[in-house]
């Protein structure tokens, strides 16, 4: 049993990790090419995430970002919130830091 889970979870990293890896070339792609200004969502759909304008808005993430291009793009990019995103598809993912602080900003 915990070989599987140890297989399944290295599967779903592998992924993870590919899909946020077109996602830095892409952003640094655009970097390469000039651009003073991102799209996000068309960005991270160009990258492999099929990723809706709605959904940015309750991610809270603007559409529309201004390129840093003398600092990394994961400073700037805002790469965090789809992450926990992505990985909301699988049950037994609970939550990341960025996503509790995002969506339970009420006090108890």
């Amino acid at each position: 049993m915990a070989e599987e889970l140890n297989e399944a979870l290295g599967r779903v990293m592998a992924e993870a990790n590919s899909v946020f890896d077109r996602l830095r070339a892409t952003v640094e792609e655009e970097v390469e090419r000039g651009a003073t200004q991102l799209d996000v969502a068309e960005v991270a759909r160009r990258a492999g995430l099929e990723i809706e304008e709605a959904t940015l808005d309750e991610l809270h993430v603007d559409r529309y970002i201004y390129v840093l291009p003398w600092v990394p793009w994961h400073y700037w990019f805002p790469w965090r919130p789809l992450w926990c995103w992505w990985w909301r598809r699988y049950p037994w993912y609970r939550c990341c830091d960025w996503w509790w602080y995002r969506c339970h900003w009420y006090p108890w």
